[in-house]
């Protein structure tokens, strides 16, 4: 994976559920070395949205990529979009209309600060629906990780 990717928990989620049956949400917690109650917040999530799946044997979760996720998962790794490539095309555009180097990034870092900002309270409503600990630290970590990149 290249330097201008930013990976979250979620994605290292989906990674290790990859070619899995179910397994216990304690283990995947254990083995992917979060609080149960974090992992539990983006299972709901991403049951919400039919990406995994869950079941209960007695009063014990197991999780599980639901079917047709793992071929989709592929397509969206194929047709990935970093931060960079972005930034590529932005800057290109730019140089087509003469716009010089210093003002183009100038102008590229702007860009990024108003996209994050009208992302911040998607974020944080989300957040604030699904319990999340510390969402403030959450959101500094993700905006400090796209601003490295860009």
């Amino acid at each position: 994976m290249g330097e201008d990717v930013v990976r979250t928990g979620v994605d290292d989620l989906m990674t290790f559920l990859e070619g899995k049956e179910k397994v216990p949400l304690l283990d995947v917690a254990s083995a992917l070395g979060v609080k149960p109650e974090t992992l539990q917040s983006w299972v709901d999530f991403l049951v919400e949205e039919g990406i995994v799946g869950i079941e209960y044997k007695f009063t014990k979760p197991f999780i599980y990529l639901n079917r047709g996720v793992k071929e989709s998962a592929k397509v969206i790794k194929e047709e990935e979009l970093s931060w960079s490539t972005y930034r590529e095309a932005f800057l290109a555009k730019a140089r087509g209309k003469r716009i010089p180097e210093e003002k183009a990034a100038a102008l590229w870092r702007n860009h990024v600060l108003v996209e994050l900002e009208r992302k911040r309270q998607f974020f944080f409503d989300e957040a604030r629906k699904r319990v999340l600990a510390d969402p403030d630290a959450l959101w500094n970590e993700y905006r400090a990780g796209v601003l490295k990149i860009t």
